[in-house]
């Protein structure tokens, strides 16, 4: 009955799979897996990442547990027709997402080095809903973190599981969303809370004085995102020990060869 952190798998879902397999992951064995958000873009297989969740939390909804990143609440706002098309599209790797739930479809190709047109976008985003009709709704319903109570058969303390951080200083049911979802510096130079903060987001590679290996911490936080939005890593961490694997991406040009007709 272990617990497992995972953050910013960002539709590389062959190293995630492979992490989980490398640690015996069994949720019929009562293993608990938490995902502190960016399930979504930049990878080859977001839509694969995002269902398999989705599908694995239905069937065992006390052991696994999905928070909101900045990701896929940008995949919300694209879906609900906001936001920034291009800031998602182009600048955040929203054209993988949207790519690797058109499949095979000729609208594909609109999606692939270039901003595709209003129009386009509207017809895969029609496409795309009436395909996947649950895909909204779920993401919409994702909670913005997840408070880990005490558990002392463990010895685990309780902790805060958010995407990104919170904004020092301010009450928990007060936090700004767009902190939760979007915060950096102003949290993990500057929280000094007593109650551990568990946070993905920013790679820990680019957090003050990574030593290199396995989790980031400083004082009472901790960073988990092991860089697979960069092609680095999905790093799984086990709670409370914080022991980790790491599965680094090996082909950064590795995704399912989808035929358009």
């Amino acid at each position: 009955m272990a617990t497992y952190l995972v953050s910013d798998i960002h539709g590389q879902n062959q190293a995630f799979q492979k992490a989980l397999r490398d640690v015996s992951f069994s949720p019929q064995a009562g293993d608990r897996l938490y995902v502190l958000g960016d399930m979504v873009d930049r990878g080859p297989e977001s839509k694969e990442v995002l269902l398999d969740l989705l599908a694995l939390r239905q069937a065992y909804p006390n052991q696994i547990y999905l928070i909101k990143g900045n990701h896929e609440q940008m995949l919300e706002d694209w879906l609900s027709g906001n936001g920034n098309p291009e800031l998602y599209l182009r600048y955040n790797g929203g054209d993988a997402t949207i790519r690797s739930f058109l499949g095979n479809h000729p609208l594909r190709r609109a999606f692939l080095d270039r901003m595709p047109s209003l129009q386009e976008q509207e017809e895969a985003r029609q496409f795309i809903l009436s395909r996947y009709p649950t895909i909204l709704p779920a993401l919409s319903s994702l909670p913005l973190y997840i408070e880990l109570p005490a558990d002392p058969r463990t010895g685990a303390p309780a902790a805060l599981l958010v995407h990104a951080g919170i904004r020092p200083g301010i009450p928990l049911q007060e936090q700004d969303p767009q902190d939760l979802l979007w915060i950096r510096e102003p949290f993990y130079l500057y929280y000094d809370g007593e109650l551990p903060v568990i946070f993905g987001h920013t790679p820990v590679p680019g957090l003050p004085q990574y030593s290199g290996s396995g989790p980031w911490r400083r004082d009472n936080i901790i960073g988990i995102d092991g860089g697979a939005g960069y092609w680095r890593g999905v790093m799984l961490v086990e709670w409370p020990s914080l022991q980790s694997i790491f599965v680094p991406i090996r082909d950064r040009q590795s995704s399912p060869q989808v035929r358009v007709y």
